[in-house]
């Protein structure tokens, strides 16, 4: 046998061992519900993996190459579909690229598997249909690297960050890629404004999320907001137009609908099996969960009760998209990815679905057609919110849910696209509007309780005084002839023989 062939086998078999998941070990041992490392991460791979899967039965292999290079050097505005400007095979192909990147970098910096990391590295593929790119998220990435390096912390740290912010990915694209602009001097300029971009995410970001009572999931999409907003502001001061660009697909793909079926499916399908066969099979205390950013569904009901939680949403939100008549394009089908990491953080059914309404109603009354990209991402996207629910019951979601549409509709112009998490931006000033009025309004109809509470025990106390103030008094004393009374025992009937009574005498 030669060496060839042995060194070819060992390096095979490490890598199915690499992939392969330990059924026995499926928990940190030291946090009770922790996934270790290997396996989270090998569950992540393979997930990549049927993605990309999915990407190789859609692209034709000859212009495969031409597309991705079409999508590495556009602009990238919001909105600008990757669908829509190439096919569904380079979409699909870029967000599984974008996805291994993102897997590749927690697991060498050995980032836990947390909600907060499967959550950012499901947006990391969400925005891969629309936006997102290698090229525009490399500089990104360095500005926070850069931000450890001066403050002299471990990057693992902040890597999470470095993955929520590259929603500001555009304005390295628009800079860098600029026709008017000399091609060399906007390259430099690009990746050097993406690299400041990326060093300031991590202060700011840090800042920002206790703003929002740790109601808003997508925290760090305010945080970019501000950032393009300033951006924006100063290119319009030194008369740099940018200008709000909609590339979005309109024909409708059964393709995509099958993938995501078939990914749900195997959430659920997975997640069940293992669960019910480990006997740890508990969605109540999903459905119980606050929803809050401090709190984890997957470190506090285990990885496959998540997961089954991560292909319900994932039906609920296809069943949505195709019921009101939209389109799954890059958006839309991009929007679920993230809800579906927004899933192992703390949204479920039964918080997200007055939200849903909430924006439904909100669209249905609006100016916009309901099921329009923009419309439909914004009803998709308001789970971020679903903590609200959780705390001020299904009327505080309808009403943040209704609000948070006719914010994001209205609020792209400050960033000028810049943003890819317009919604984000939106769900941050929904926050903190909103919930010191719900909780105004909920200590309002506490205190009115309470009132009516002791109005209704003090009550029976002031009837017993008007019955007892209505009964007659009994003499004590008359040695003196005057009658002393204390509080009535029993009332005494007269003599009937005797026909004249004095003051106070009785028998």
């Amino acid at each position: 046998m030669s060496k060839r062939f042995i060194r070819g086998r060992g390096l095979m078999s490490k890598l199915f061992a690499f992939f392969r998941v330990k059924f026995h070990n499926d928990f940190h041992p030291h946090t009770k519900g922790m996934i270790s490392v290997h396996n989270g991460y090998s569950l992540l791979f393979l997930f990549n993996l049927l993605l990309f899967f999915f990407a190789m039965l859609f692209f034709d292999l000859r212009v495969a190459v031409e597309e991705l290079k079409l999508i590495l050097f556009s602009e990238s505005h919001l909105v600008t579909d990757y669908i829509a400007m190439t096919s569904v095979g380079s979409a699909l192909l870029n967000s599984s690229l974008m996805t291994f990147v993102a897997i590749s970098i927690c697991y060498h910096y050995r980032v836990p598997i947390t909600g907060g990391a499967v959550s950012a590295i499901f947006m990391v593929t969400g925005y891969g249909f629309f936006g997102k790119n290698l090229l525009n998220f490399i500089p990104i990435f360095l500005g926070v690297r850069l931000y450890s390096y001066f403050m002299n912390e471990p990057l693992k740290k902040f890597l999470l960050i470095a993955l929520y912010g590259s929603s500001v990915s555009p304005i390295v694209s628009y800079f860098a890629f600029n026709d008017s602009l000399p091609p060399y001097f906007s390259l430099v300029m690009g990746y050097g404004i993406g690299i400041f971009t990326g060093f300031l995410m991590v202060p700011m970001a840090l800042y920002f999320q206790g703003l929002f009572q740790s109601v808003s999931l997508y925290s760090a999409g305010f945080t970019s907001g501000m950032l393009c907003t300033l951006v924006a502001a100063i290119c319009r001061m030194f008369g740099l137009t940018i200008e709000l660009r909609t590339l979005v697909s309109q024909e409708q793909q059964p393709r995509l609908i099958l993938m995501m079926l078939v990914l749900g499916s195997v959430f659920v399908g997975y997640g069940s099996l293992m669960a019910i066969k480990k006997k740890r099979l508990n969605m109540r205390a999903i459905w119980s969960h606050s929803g809050k950013i401090e709190r984890d569904i997957l470190r506090d009901t285990g990885v496959y009760n998540t997961m089954i939680n991560m292909g319900l949403m994932t039906f609920l939100l296809v069943a949505y998209v195709v019921s009101i008549g939209a389109v799954l394009n890059g958006p839309v089908i991009g929007a679920i990815f993230c809800v579906i990491g927004f899933s192992a953080c703390g949204s479920h059914v039964f918080n997200s679905l007055p939200l849903l309404a909430g924006v439904t109603i909100a669209n249905l009354l609006s100016v916009y057609t309901i099921n329009e990209t923009v419309t439909v991402t914004s009803a998709i996207f308001a789970m971020m919110l679903c903590a609200v629910t959780n705390a001020y019951g299904w009327k505080g979601g309808l009403v943040v849910g209704f609000v948070h549409a006719s914010m994001v509709l209205n609020i792209d112009f400050l960033h000028g696209g810049l943003n890819l998490y317009n919604n984000g931006f939106s769900g941050g000033l929904v926050a903190m509007m909103i919930i010191p009025l719900l909780d105004l309004s909920k200590q309002l109809w506490q205190k009115s309780a309470d009132q009516a509470q002791a109005t209704k025990d003090e009550k029976p106390q002031m009837d017993l005084k008007a019955q007892e103030s209505e009964q007659p008094l009994v003499p004590l004393d008359q040695t003196e002839g005057k009658p002393k009374f204390s509080e009535p025992v029993k009332v005494l009937k007269p003599v009937a023989q005797k026909k004249h009574y004095r003051v106070g005498e009785w028998e």
